[in-house]
């Protein structure tokens, strides 16, 4: 790699970089992640909410799918199907998820994403890169009262 010669500074001052946090781009365990940009159409309580269950979401580990499948009367294969092609896409890109198909009920979805969120274990402490100025028992707190609820009654996250 070839070297690069340093710009002479005119003052003997030191250089001053003005640092903006909402510019930088942080990482939760190596997913990238941009913090939301307070625009002017956003109010002081607004959190991205689709970001919140992305990152929520990321942290399901040891899902029992077979245990789900004897429940609603599916395969495991299925359920982990439906949950990765249907569900966890349409809650992502804030979509209709609950919506009846073909050999599936609401009910059914609705009880493979419960399923998943048994299995949740979210680090809020380390979601507090994603939103700025926000601690974690806010992000908590959003969570259990706003998003979890609309989840649990079919809806969309925002």
């Amino acid at each position: 790699m070839p070297k690069v010669a340093k710009k002479e500074r005119s003052s003997g001052a030191p250089c001053h970089r003005p640092s903006n946090s909402l510019d930088k781009q942080s990482t939760i365990g190596t997913t990238r992640i941009k913090p939301p940009a307070m625009g002017p159409g956003s109010k002081k309580g607004d959190y991205d909410k689709r970001l919140l269950v992305t990152l929520v979401l990321k942290s399901a580990k040891d899902i029992q799918w077979e245990s789900l499948g004897s429940r609603i009367g599916k395969t495991a294969v299925q359920c982990k199907d439906v949950w990765r092609k249907v569900i966890h896409p349409a809650l992502i890109s804030n979509k209709a998820w609950n919506v009846c198909g073909k050999d599936w009920t609401a009910d059914m979805k609705l009880q493979t994403l419960m399923t998943v969120l048994d299995a949740v274990k979210p680090d809020w402490e380390g979601m507090t890169v994603a939103f700025p100025g926000k601690s974690k028992s806010q992000i908590h707190d959003v969570w259990r009262k706003v998003v979890l609820p609309r989840l649990k009654r079919g809806g969309s996250v925002e």
